[in-house]
């Protein structure tokens, strides 16, 4: 390894993708990959207790319904406010990748562009830049063109009003569990439901999974409950 080298943690819970990565990483001469995690825990832990200068997670990683997706990201940004954050991303929704780019993150990549783009976006965000694969950025450049997208980003207040009501909770339970006015509740889901542009729960549920809101084992269970 060089003297110069940025360490890097890569979340990520499929073991093949994990050793894939690894494999990419071999070939770099400046990327030094110190750690990987099968867990949002894992990489909380690994975060709070290791010095690394950039963090790649894969945004589908789940932790038994608990925190991912976006509240994950928030919570990562808020424990290591200048931590630079990389993230993989399978969906190519304008919505979701808006609301990833308001956790102030270094990078989105497509897992369906190049690996080269990761590396890429590492660089660039140790050095302080913002890097946006190709797919992604094609993505963001389509949906500025539709006044629908404009001001398109899910709050982590609302990302957490859908999770919480796709898991078959109603709007008077959620408000008590977020010690929140139903009013406010109702509100929040509803302006979720305008920015995602749907108007039916099941729409609202298909959508979810679709952006790794919530995953299809929890979608089974709502589908279920209703």
């Amino acid at each position: 390894m060089n003297d110069f080298s940025v360490k890097t943690i890569f979340a990520n819970d499929r073991p093949l993708m994990v050793a894939g990565m690894k494999a990419v990483f071999e070939k770099s001469s400046v990327i030094e990959l110190i750690k990987t995690c099968q867990s949002p825990k894992e990489l909380i832990d690994s975060i709070k207790t290791q010095d690394c200068d950039v963090v790649l997670i894969d945004y589908g990683m789940r932790d038994k319904g608990q925190m991912a997706g976006l509240t994950l990201l928030s919570y990562v940004r808020r424990l290591r406010p200048n931590l630079k954050i990389v993230v993989l991303l399978a969906h190519e929704n304008p919505v979701i990748i808006r609301s990833i780019q308001a956790r102030s993150v270094s990078g989105i990549v497509s897992k369906f562009d190049d690996v080269g783009h990761i590396i890429t976006a590492i660089h660039t965000g140790y050095g302080g830049g913002v890097y946006l694969s190709p797919i992604v950025r094609q993505v963001i450049d389509s949906a500025g063109q539709e006044r629908n997208y404009r001001s398109s980003k899910l709050s982590p207040r609302e990302v957490e009003v859908i999770r919480l009501y796709l898991t078959g909770m109603t709007v008077g339970e959620i408000a008590v569990r977020l010690n929140k006015g139903k009013q406010t509740v109702s509100a929040q889901k509803t302006s979720a439901m305008r920015k995602l542009g749907v108007k039916r729960d099941m729409d609202l549920m298909k959508c979810a999974v679709n952006m790794d809101l919530i995953d299809e084992a929890a979608a089974v269970v709502a589908m279920d409950i209703a």
